[in-house]
């Protein structure tokens, strides 16, 4: 049976076809879907309500041309919301029902046609928005009189994921020295199941070569195990991400399987790096995409208390010619092992109360030398922080002018 899909979007619809077998119908029955795709009911494509009112159309189709008439009814349904985070580990909020308008909720599929005319759904109050929330305006298809005509359940709902941009601070690092260690107290006791996220922002990716190499940061246990990031291993392809750990090493991909290739990493552009241990395998996403690994020998379980956090280099005589300098945001610390929507729908912020998040540090204060855990309280005091006592050098506070500064510009914008 061809079945026809509804491509969604905020200005006209086309109509794609492929071809897939009906389950659960009876022969000859034809099938209404109002989605995007068969696998999700959530639109691709993310609709910034930044102004208001604002409005997307959407119709629905059957899988043929309908005999006679078909009446179909469009309602809000949040408890379907629920239901797929449930059934997909996503955090997907409803956005309330007297913040926009359905547009026609009857809508006809004439006989002889196989697709209802365009309707709509209208925004008109954006002020429910809060940072780190994913919404989404679930519709559904409510019921259908007419024909022979069912309903797809895989595609009864259309979940619009609504945004809104934000523009916040970040922890910028233009000195060539920076080096610090956070002691996080008693620490965060990582089973083997967890993720580690931050994001950064390059200045520098250096050359090829034995002076490529730029520190990133390392979370680690005194003693135990550690996560270390590097950018640019030497020996390893240039503008790839080296990830350490106390059994085996993860190198994010390459274009070619030696390291004469290059990786994804480019300067002056935003990386979400989020880090999964499954307790048998670890994952790695950048920007919320799966990562393939050039090389990937990670094995044998990796749970360790996490009770420091290092930005830069941290051994003698390696401040500079291995520093990092750019910029930083979103520290997160999980229990968990982050699923791959959730990480896809959390690129600029969380919500301090989701799920397995212990710990989470914005480091968007614009100000003063704290960063705050909105979580726990576990702030760190960078005019605190401990550092070895031969690395004292390569270190100086605020207050005395270079190692680090708050940055706020366009370059910060970040759309959820």
């Amino acid at each position: 049976m061809k079945k026809y899909i509804l491509i969604f979007g905020a200005a006209a619809l086309s109509l794609a076809a492929c071809t897939q077998k009906a389950d659960h119908f009876d022969y000859g029955q034809e099938i209404a879907v109002i989605t995007g795709t068969d696998a999700s009911p959530v639109s691709k494509d993310q609709i910034l309500a930044d102004e208001i009112p604002i409005s997307y159309n959407f119709s629905v189709s059957l899988t043929g041309i309908a005999e006679e008439d078909v009446d179909v009814h469009i309602s809000y349904d949040s408890l379907a919301v629920a239901r797929y985070n449930d059934l997909n580990k996503t955090s997907y909020a409803a956005v309330p029902r007297n913040t926009f308008v359905i547009n026609d909720e009857y809508v006809t599929i004439k006989k002889g046609t196989a697709t209802s005319p365009m309707t709509s759904v209208t925004l008109r109050d954006n002020s429910f928005i809060q940072e780190g929330v994913n919404y989404v305006i679930p519709l559904s298809v409510a019921y259908m009189n007419g024909g022979k005509a069912g309903i797809l359940e895989s595609s009864r709902n259309l979940f619009i994921r609504i945004g809104k941009t934000m523009e916040t601070f970040s922890l910028e690092i233009p000195n060539i020295g920076v080096y610090s260690t956070y002691n996080l107290g008693a620490g965060y006791n990582l089973g083997d199941n967890w993720t580690l996220e931050i994001k950064a922002h390059p200045y520098n990716m250096k050359s090829r070569g034995s002076d490529q190499l730029c520190r990133l940061a390392c979370w680690n246990e005194d003693g135990g195990g550690q996560v270390l990031l590097r950018f640019n291993e030497n020996g390893k392809p240039w503008k790839t991400l080296d990830i350490v750990s106390v059994n085996g090493r993860y190198v994010t991909g390459a274009t070619t399987a030696d390291a004469s290739g290059e990786g994804v990493f480019n300067v002056n552009q935003w990386y979400m790096i989020s880090i999964v241990w499954n307790g048998s395998d670890m994952s790695v996403y950048i920007n919320g995409e799966k990562d393939t690994p050039w090389q990937n020998t990670i094995s044998g379980s990796q749970a360790f208390n996490l009770n420091r956090f290092e930005i830069g280099m941290s051994w003698g005589g390696y401040g500079s010619s291995q520093s990092y300098t750019g910029r930083m945001a979103e520290m997160r610390i999980w229990n968990i092992a982050r699923s791959a929507s959730d990480i896809a729908s959390t690129q600029c912020s969380v919500d301090p109360k989701s799920e397995g998040l212990v710990g989470y540090w914005k480091m968007n204060e614009g100000e003063g030398h704290i960063f705050h855990d909105s979580v726990a309280g576990n702030d760190m005091d960078w005019d605190k922080s401990e550092r070895q006592k031969d690395e004292a050098n390569y270190v100086t506070t605020p207050e005395a002018g270079a190692s680090i500064v708050w940055v706020k510009d366009e370059k910060n914008k970040c759309a959820q």
